[in-house]
């Protein structure tokens, strides 16, 4: 009996251990993965001087990176249950962070583009294969709290990876940057194994057929309200990430003039974001999805109007609005994503993602090419025009009778 009340309780501190340790091992997957994704974002004005690049041609390390993850996500999702998903993901980091670190050592521009692009490649086989990993090890009672801690990982590695790198870059030179972040994605990598190592699936991963059923993408395709809000997570992503590519070349050019560490402190803003987008779900239960999806939408084009400012204070705030504005926008349309796909939820899912880091690849270097002929009030404008459609989008789908954006927001009780 002793025996057996020993194995008992070790089994059962074990368990705890691993319950513990399996959030956590999630939050530093999402915050490796998207600290390497983004590091070189703040880094763009840099490459362009160094390399005799455009801006445009700058951002393309970013746009190759996020365009190849894109694809490698819905490739990703289509075959993760046919691996082991612990092995998957710590690969997948492990082969980004080596790419991360070869960059450094990278002496022309298109040998960083090909670092960048494979490490679009490997991370895209990240997201899907978390969150079937998720939905093996977590009981459906913690499975919300546990992925927005995922979600808070990627909103954290994502911030911190820009902010640090702006200024250990400024302090020690790009390559030391690249270097000392690939050695702390590592060490977390390292520590992400240790700690699933205790983790084992609630069930057996099924087997996926041969051939992939093509009912469930023909019926996410062709139904009236999905394709729009793919288009819509697109372009809200595109005008996001396009402001902030080339926010650094206009902070660093006169009448700002600031030191690129300063410059790098500006992705402090992405704070308002995590408020707005916590906010939208209550605001959507009082208001609905159009109103807020229009709110959002006016709040990012009064952001976009205010950096038109020589006045730093006043370009901060119109800066802190537009991510305020997109952050509400991504979490209003991927919630509809969810409850309007309904049984297609994952293909749905699997194509918003799609859209929504294609639309940051491509707006993201096109819009270097209005900075480059027109500066920031010719990237504003363009911005402006873009942002002009998300909103026509949202018309679109409010005046469908069927729509969800159409019906009357909750009675409060």
């Amino acid at each position: 009996m002793g025996h057996i009340e020993s194995t008992t309780r070790q089994w059962a501190m074990s368990s705890g251990s691993s319950i513990r340790q399996g959030p956590l091992a999630l939050f530093l997957i999402g915050f490796v993965t998207f600290a390497l994704l983004y590091a070189v974002q703040p880094l763009m004005p840099v490459f362009a001087r160094e390399f005799h690049t455009s801006a445009a041609g700058s951002a393309l390390a970013l746009s190759m990176s996020t365009g190849l993850l894109a694809v490698s996500i819905l490739a990703s999702s289509l075959v993760a249950r046919r691996f082991e998903r612990r092995r998957l993901m710590i690969s997948a980091i492990l082969l980004a962070t080596v790419l991360n670190a070869l960059s450094v050592i990278c002496t022309d521009w298109w040998q960083v583009l090909l670092c960048r692009a494979l490490l679009g490649v490997f991370l895209g086989a990240v997201p899907a294969t978390a969150m079937a990993y998720l939905g093996d090890t977590v009981e459906p009672s913690r499975l919300a709290k546990t992925m927005g801690l995922y979600v808070a990982g990627t909103a954290m590695g994502g911030m911190s990876g820009r902010v640090g790198i702006a200024l250990v870059a400024d302090l020690f030179g790009w390559r030391t940057a690249l270097l000392g972040m690939s050695v702390l994605c590592l060490l977390a990598a390292l520590g992400i194994a240790l700690m699933m190592l205790g983790q084992s699936p609630r069930s057996t991963p099924v087997t996926p057929p041969r051939q992939m059923p093509l009912a469930p993408w023909h019926d996410v395709l062709f139904h009236p309200t999905l394709p729009k809000l793919f288009l819509c997570g697109g372009i809200a992503s595109g005008i996001f990430v396009t402001a902030y590519n080339y926010a650094g070349f206009h902070l660093l050019s006169a009448p700002f003039a600031l030191r690129p560490a300063q410059v790098g402190l500006i992705f402090s803003c992405y704070l308002f974001g995590v408020a707005s987008s916590s906010l939208s779900g209550r605001l959507v239960d009082a208001w609905g999805s159009a109103r807020v999806l229009t709110g959002s939408c006016a709040t990012t084009a009064i952001g976009l109007a205010i950096t038109q400012t020589s006045q730093l204070p006043a370009f901060i705030l119109g800066l802190c609005l537009m991510t305020a504005g997109f952050f509400a926008m991504h979490a209003v349309c991927s919630g509809l994503v969810g409850k309007v796909a309904g049984p297609r939820k994952a293909q749905a899912t699997s194509l918003y993602l799609l859209a929504y880091y294609v639309g940051s690849s491509v707006l993201g270097y096109a819009g270097g090419w209005l900075w480059d002929h027109g500066g920031w009030p010719v990237l504003s404008i363009g911005l402006l025009a873009t942002l002009a459609l998300f909103m026509w989008l949202v018309h679109a789908m409010a005046q469908q009778p069927d729509a969800p954006l159409a019906s009357a927001p909750r009675a409060a009780s």
